[in-house]
């Protein structure tokens, strides 16, 4: 009973750290390309990048920034490393509250820990294995309190919930499950003055994270997508109108291909085996608590209707809590196979019965190893120094002073030389313009470009750049 306990005990930590260690091996170990080196230095300027501000992401990643370990760059990879592993153990965990089955857990974590997608953001800065920590988080505190009716365990999910509000706005789509398990579980909970004043005053502090947005936009940091404040731009930003056919763009005849997608998407991460047993699983979930059950799925379901019905070219990023879900679907089936086959042998003699149930065990923990050696390749960045010698290559020569035209086709390029021109050099002079706004720095400072790019006016002079290749100095505008 003590081992057991014991192993209980130890089966969640062993998982994040397993995870963890991998994730560790396989870390991108500077600065990255596009969005991955914006999220790399937006922490240190306190600035507000893309279209919601991620406050929660912004603080977290200011904070990770203090460690003594490595470049910023490598400081905010490991978050994205530290946040998935805490979202593989959220799976063990679930699994674990569900069927009180450690060997499952674990199995299921490690699935989801190397699965893919997952995996790829873990060994990057981005804001999905945050999400993905903060969702598992949720549905195993407010499942805890379904079973345990424990009036803190509600304020604390509730919490997180709001909290998460912060970091990716995705999870606004959990609100029908969690509304479902609250009414479910216990309506009288919504009858509650003293509850709802709780629950109510907990969003309300989840809410007040934008208040970053708000006040730091007025100060027009270095990086403001927002620009100069107004809650008509705001609004703009927050809603859909900001990118017009990319939100809920697909008809209703177009449904049954985009399931399709999303079933082969849902395959690859587990592979044929995994995918197997995960509806498996779900249908065990079914049979034994519905509600529980309905609470999962709504969670998944509604993160496949709206990744689903999104245009952009993040939609399987944006999938990966229902990933999580499913990884706990396929803990549960692991458990409901262990226990057919205590069943099946509970009446043999031991000296049959034991081996049996160790052997399997033995081949359910090891499963995890499949997705580790078929994803490492794809995974691993460790050695990926690319924008690293790419970014310091420029701003070496360059210089403190230098002006960098935008450009979108070299957008991974431009943020990640902005990287190392304000988080690692502090040359918070340097500038970024588009390329209508050239004309105010020729010969104030030196303009650079990429070479012929197309969205630059052909009036200018473009002489290129010695001793960085494809990139040009803007040194003057032709005579009409």
């Amino acid at each position: 009973m003590h081992a057991r306990r014991l192993a209980r005990t130890l089966a969640p930590v062993a998982s994040g750290l397993l995870s963890f260690g991998i994730y560790q091996q396989t870390l991108l170990p500077s600065v990255g390309w596009g969005d991955i080196a914006r999220f790399q230095y937006v922490g240190r300027l306190w600035g507000i990048p893309h279209r919601f501000g991620y406050p929660l992401y912004v603080a977290i990643s200011h904070l990770f920034g203090q460690l003594p370990v490595g470049s910023l760059a490598y400081r905010i990879n490991l978050m994205s490393a530290v946040f998935a592993a805490l979202a593989a153990t959220t799976v063990c965990l679930i699994v674990m509250l569900l069927v009180d089955d450690w060997i499952a857990g674990v199995s299921a974590a490690l699935s989801f820990a190397f699965s893919q997608v997952f995996w790829s953001q873990a060994v990057v800065a981005e804001v999905y294995t945050l999400n993905a920590f903060l969702i598992g988080a949720v549905v195993f505190v407010l499942l805890a309190w379904y079973q345990s009716r424990r009036d803190w365990l509600l304020y604390l999910g509730i919490g997180l919930y709001a909290l998460s509000f912060g970091n990716h706005m995705t999870v606004a789509t959990l609100l029908p499950a969690v509304a479902f398990l609250v009414l479910a579980a216990d309506y009288r909970v919504l009858l509650d003055p003293k509850k709802l004043a709780i629950m109510g005053g907990l969003f309300l502090l989840g809410a007040a994270q934008y208040l970053y947005v708000i006040l730091r936009a007025r100060q027009e940091p270095l990086l403001n997508e927002l620009g100069p404040f107004s809650w008509r731009g705001w609004i703009h930003w927050m809603t859909r109108s900001r990118f017009p056919g990319q939100f809920f763009g697909f008809t209703v005849s177009d449904q049954v291909d985009r399931m399709r997608v999303y079933l082969e998407l849902l395959a690859a991460q587990f592979f044929r085996w995994g995918y197997i047993l995960g509806w498996i699983g779900a249908w065990e979930r079914l049979k034994a608590d519905l509600k529980s059950f309905v609470f999962l799925a709504l969670v998944a379901l509604g993160i496949y209707g709206f990744a689903m019905n999104y245009g952009g070219g993040t939609v399987r990023l944006y999938l990966i809590p229902s990933y999580l879900i499913f990884a706990v679907f396929l803990g549960c089936a692991l458990s409901a196979v262990r226990t057919w086959l205590a069943g099946l042998v509970r009446d043999q003699r031991r000296w049959l019965a034991t081996p049996l149930m160790a052997a399997l065990a033995v081949v359910i923990l090891l499963m995890p190893l499949y997705p580790l050696r078929q994803n490492w390749a794809e995974a691993d960045q460790s050695g990926n120094y690319y924008y690293h010698e790419l970014a310091w290559r420029f701003v070496e020569e360059a210089g403190p002073e230098f002006v960098l035209v935008e450009s979108e086709p070299y957008y991974d390029d431009l943020e990640a030389i902005l990287y190392v021109a304000w988080a690692e050099k502090g040359w918070y002079n340097t500038q970024t313009v588009t390329p209508g706004g050239i004309d105010p720095w020729l010969g104030v400072r030196p303009v650079y470009a990429w070479y012929g790019d197309a969205d630059i006016h052909p009036r200018y002079i473009q002489e290129p750049a010695e001793g960085l290749p494809g990139m040009a100095i803007i040194s003057g505008v032709r005579q009409e």
